[in-house]
């Protein structure tokens, strides 16, 4: 049908972005914010900036999985893999216009929202995620269909 490829990209790109929050709130909340930024400041951590990474691979995947559940032909998960790249491509511009504005100091405690809002990341990080978040539904799309198995 002509709806399911997009509810399929609808529910995983949803299934992505809350995983993606609550596994970085968690992450924040276990960590301290004395361990993802650095000291004064509101630079990431390079601890930090390898975990966003682990953590979007596994938000990807989570959301690969439900979009293939939902519809398993191949318009589905690559209209997913776009708008993870286009919503990507928004964080990366969005990363390098943070980046040229002059560092905010930090208190020694912060809370999640006020962490998030002034959270200044390398822009790699945010080319990286969208690579790894491709990534992330592309191995789902490999454990389903090996050899290209479509369904059509």
């Amino acid at each position: 049908m002509a709806w399911e490829p997009f509810a399929a990209v609808c529910a995983a790109y949803s299934v992505i972005a809350v995983a993606w929050m609550v596994t970085f709130t968690i992450a924040y909340r276990l960590l301290g914010s004395e361990r993802v930024f650095r000291p004064g400041s509101y630079d990431v951590t390079p601890l930090w900036n390898l975990l966003s990474l682990v953590l979007g691979l596994v938000a990807a995947v989570l959301g690969g999985w439900v979009c293939v559940l939902i519809d398993p032909r191949p318009r589905a998960f690559v209209s997913l893999m776009i708008l993870i790249a286009v919503l990507g491509l928004v964080d990366v511009a969005a990363t390098v216009k943070k980046s040229k504005t002059g560092p905010s100091a930090r208190g020694d405690s912060v809370d999640n929202r006020t962490a998030m809002r002034h959270s200044r990341r390398p822009a790699w990080v945010a080319v990286m995620n969208i690579l790894v978040g491709v990534a992330g539904v592309a191995v789902v799309v490999v454990q389903c269909f090996p050899k290209g198995n479509w369904p059509r």
